[in-house]
């Protein structure tokens, strides 16, 4: 037998490059979209305070358009999950790119409010599919263990979007009266083409790289009944793999205040605070290396404990007890039909969300959403448009949009990594450490809100932005991925969909209206103030007033609900091999 492994195992490495290639081409693709999803959707943003004022618009109409999106993006983003857990997923993708990257396009023929409302609305449409099923298509070329970091990485396009987004819109408005139409055909025509790319994609299978994953794993088990020091050589990687995480989140937090310092400092001609984000970054990275090196001691203890536990256990196998080993071995997942097309029924649709329900750590996270959803709609919504206020910020409408957008994706890139990381190092010693990471970072970020909407100084307001953005963020790729492995395979778009329905229906789709009534009531001249630039101190309080409490509930929840996922992650897994049982017996007969 020996002579052939060597062959049969460079076939196997062979595929797995193979297959890992192809993975990186399609993250690529669907990074893109993300990126064009976000800048389509933020480029109005940008330019919100030149559309306003030139067409006669309040902050309760620039709400109202902002939430006509939110609105019908939240109510399109079922139909679309439930589609795609029925028909290729690529399809679903490549139709709702093309949609509203028209959308977005005929945006810039808009005249009036009524127009600008309905553009937004088509856009919601084309944006509302993509989501669901841009989620679920990735998660299948990405196994487990992979997901947070790549769906971090993944997450990182939108912040990027939302950058290009906010700088295009603010900068092309800024060079005249109706230049900011320009934006809208610059964003939305490259579209078309990623809609093309994305059709032309291969369809996984569902569920395949927690397969392959299975396979690889029943392999090295024979490996390591052969090898008895490879149990110590586990265990050193393990230390080290978790040693070089720290190190690289420590890296993107340093970098990210270095370049969002350098960038801040730039653009309000101010090195104070770039010196100022350098000076508390260094700090943070000094506590938080301490703190890793406290991990790595207990992490040490851990293992060894470990180890005597599996000494122990062995010594029971030897004595004539089956190994979980063997029972992995001899137990190969069946093959997966390539045709994954489901009839549609409504009977079946109900059992599918009834059981969805009943999956405690998909509620937490909806509800998680749901107040972190407020805050961050609410802020991102009039954020260029409260730093142009001249009892603000006082910057020129390029510039607010400029700092919005390099600030917002310096931090937020940095938070998303960082979240990553962070989930990927805890989840060794706590089952719901993705949840965790998400009500830690929410819940620190309350403090860092209010005091950033509350200090008069420009320094002060930068750093406590930044940090903000940066801990706002932090949840994207361990809650995307949470949702993923608590969810049997089947039903991921769904479920997506479901949590989005949820979360932004009862979260930011009525927060941008909300937050510019509120400005507007706070307004004792009802609209003069934003009409002469000095709306800072009305949007200041309707902000201070809703963000901070809904961020404190997104925190709580979150530190709460972590305790169910391990149970929820070990019933999907049983619903997913289940399944496999299924389709293997249908395969048979």
């Amino acid at each position: 037998m020996k002579p052939f492994a060597p062959s049969v195992s460079a076939d196997l490495g062979a595929g797995k490059r193979r297959t890992s290639g192809y993975a990186t081409y399609a993250f690529v693709i669907l990074f893109s979209i993300n990126f064009l999803n976000y800048m389509d959707r933020y480029v109005f943003t940008g330019a919100s305070t030149s559309i306003g004022q030139e067409l006669g618009l309040g902050l309760d109409q620039l709400g109202y358009i902002a939430s006509a999106f939110l609105i019908v993006y939240t109510l399109g983003t079922l139909p679309f999950g439930i589609w795609a857990d029925r028909t290729r997923r690529k399809n679903v993708v490549a139709l709702c790119v093309a949609i509203w990257s028209l959308a977005t396009a005929l945006t810039a023929l808009a005249s009036n409010f009524i127009a600008l409302f309905l553009s937004r609305m088509v856009l919601g449409v084309g944006e509302a599919g993509y989501y669901p099923a841009g989620t679920a298509l990735l998660s299948d070329y990405y196994s487990r263990k992979k997901r947070a970091g790549v769906m971090s990485r993944w997450g990182a396009g939108s912040l990027i979007g939302l950058m290009v987004g906010f700088i295009l819109g603010g900068v092309i408005a800024g060079l005249g009266q109706g230049s900011w139409r320009l934006a809208f055909l610059i964003s939305g025509i490259p579209g078309l083409v990623l809609a093309l790319l994305a059709w032309r994609l291969r369809e996984p299978r569902r569920n395949e790289a927690d397969e392959l994953e299975e396979e690889e794993e029943r392999e090295q088990v024979g490996e390591l009944q052969e090898v008895e020091g490879e149990r110590v050589s586990a265990s050193s990687d393990l230390v080290l793999a978790h040693w070089k995480s720290v190190v690289n989140a420590l890296s993107y937090l340093l970098g990210g205040f270095i370049l969002g310092g350098g960038v801040t400092g730039l653009i309000l001609k101010n090195w104070g605070v770039a010196l100022t984000f350098i000076a508390i970054g260094l700090v943070l990275v000094v506590v938080i290396a301490l703190l890793a090196l406290g991990g790595l001691f207990l992490m040490l203890r851990w293992q060894a404990s470990t180890t005597r536990a599996e000494e122990a256990g062995a010594e029971v196998e030897e004595q004539g007890s089956p190994s979980l080993a063997e029972a992995v071995v001899t137990a190969p997942a069946p093959p997966v039909a390539e045709e994954q097309r489901l009839p549609f029924s409504w009977q079946q649709l109900w059992r599918d969300f009834t059981s969805l329900l009943r999956i405690r750590s998909l509620i937490v996270l909806t509800l998680v959403q749901v107040f972190a959803f407020y805050a961050q709609g609410a802020s991102v919504s009039f954020l260029p448009v409260y730093l142009h206020q001249k009892d603000a910020l006082g910057l020129t409408v390029a510039q607010a949009a400029t700092l919005s957008g390099v600030v917002v994706v310096i931090a937020g890139i940095a938070g998303m990594i960082i979240g990553g990381y962070l989930a990927d190092i805890l989840n060794t010693f706590h089952p719901g450490a993705r949840i965790l990471v998400c009500g830690i970072g929410f819940l620190l970020c309350a403090p860092s809100f209010a005091l950033a909407v509350t200090v008069h100084s420009t320094t002060a307001f930068m750093v406590f932005f930044f940090i903000t953005a940066m801990l706002i963020l932090l949840y994207n790729g361990p809650c995307t991925a949470a949702i993923q492995d608590t969810v049997p395979s089947a039903l991921r778009a769904s479920a997506v969909a479901l949590a989005l329905l949820l979360a932004h229906l009862l979260g930011d789709a009525f927060a941008p209206s909300l937050i510019g009534v509120l400005a507007q009531h706070f307004d004792p001249t009802h609209g003069s103030h934003f009409a002469h630039d000095l709306a800072g101190q009305d949007l200041r309080l309707a902000l201070l007033v809703t963000c901070v409490p809904m961020l404190v509930l997104a925190g709580l929840v979150g530190i709460f609900g972590a305790r169910w996922m391990k149970s929820d992650v070990a019933a999907a897994q049983r619903a997913d091999a289940l399944a496999r049982g299924s389709s293997s017996d249908a395969v048979m007969a």
